[in-house]
């Protein structure tokens, strides 16, 4: 009796701060809240080639002022989820980490998923795996991103990546490639 395998399919890491959303540095002004957000049209075509080649996306995002007490939770959530809205729902799923370590308190100044830890990335995959019922193949993956944070993460997971600014304006290719 043969087992079904799951198909191997391509997975893409993206940052939301700086790659997918607009930064008030990027905007020019201050930030007016979290349904002031835009998108860098030239990254929604870079999602739509990736997911119309067959592959799956996951935004991920650092909301450490979650446990600074800047913002609550929900707002961080809702967000990303606007995000998303804005990116045509190309992203197959959002990730985020609350935590930050300067928060007082001991659980919300460490944890797994601060990157450049990869308990973030790790959960992400996770979850669409279930969902969808297939693999992730390490060699398929590439992770785009701006921060040293993000970056430095794919460099221990041993995961291919491109800076954000590339990835958006031509493409790229990995980093090491």
């Amino acid at each position: 009796m043969n087992v079904p395998t799951r198909p191997a399919v391509p997975m893409l890491f993206v940052e939301v701060e700086g790659v997918l959303r607009k930064t008030p540095e990027d905007l020019g002004r201050p930030w007016r809240g979290p349904f002031d957000i835009e998108v860098h049209e030239d990254a929604v075509e870079r999602l739509r080639l990736w997911k119309g080649a067959g592959g799956r996306v996951i935004g991920f995002s650092q909301q450490g002022g979650v446990a600074l007490g800047e913002t609550d939770d929900q707002t961080a959530v809702r967000t990303l989820w606007t995000v998303r809205e804005r990116v045509a729902n190309l992203l197959d799923h959002v990730v985020h980490c609350p935590h930050h370590p300067d928060a007082t308190m001991p659980d919300l100044a460490r944890c797994w998923c601060r990157l450049p830890k990869p308990g973030m990335l790790i959960a992400g995959q996770h979850e669409v795996s279930l969902r969808q019922h297939e693999q992730y193949p390490l060699w398929m993956a590439l992770l785009v991103a701006r921060s040293p944070e993000a970056l430095q993460a794919a460099a221990d997971l041993d995961l291919d990546h491109l800076d954000g600014d590339r990835w958006r304006r031509d493409g790229g290719a990995p980093a090491g490639a």
